[in-house]
């Protein structure tokens, strides 16, 4: 894209709707007005190649002590080998709650994600038992690789 375009929410139509399952893209919340719409192609390129030039922050999450849970969306665009490693990684992750059903953005106010989002980030917070079976674990990593990607 130019550098001095105005982006609009058409620009970056597939950038959007990454973010959610296929099967959702006739029901994805409009982005078309400065209220609900806003990107930054400068940030994010420079977030990009921060990530890109950054080493992995896997092997240092050995040392994490802090009582953490990680959440996978089922369509989520983000690669499943990262959200692996920090599981493989980090023994600090006390359960995993695999969100079907949605994309990157789990708070998207379609059917009920965001209601089933606050059960397990409640739930742990609170030190209740999960309402997701703990999916992935650690030993079933390569299992869920396979059947996942």
């Amino acid at each position: 894209m130019p550098p001095n375009k105005e982006y609009t929410a058409a620009d970056l139509g597939s950038d959007t709707a990454s973010a959610y399952c296929a099967r959702d893209a006739h029901r994805i919340p409009t982005e078309d007005t400065a209220q609900n719409f806003s990107f930054s192609p400068a940030a994010g390129l420079r977030i990009q190649q921060t990530v890109k030039d950054s080493p992995s922050v896997a092997p240092q999450l050995r040392r994490s002590r802090t009582p953490a849970m990680l959440m996978i969306a089922e369509c989520s665009s983000q690669v499943r080998q990262w959200a692996t490693a920090v599981l493989a990684n980090d023994p600090a992750i006390r359960r995993t709650q695999y969100m079907s059903g949605v994309g990157h953005h789990m708070w998207n106010g379609l059917d009920d994600n965001n209601d089933r989002a606050v059960a397990v980030i409640t739930a742990f917070l609170q030190d209740k038992p999960a309402p997701l079976p703990n999916y992935p674990t650690r030993d079933g990593i390569p299992t869920f690789l396979r059947d996942h990607e």
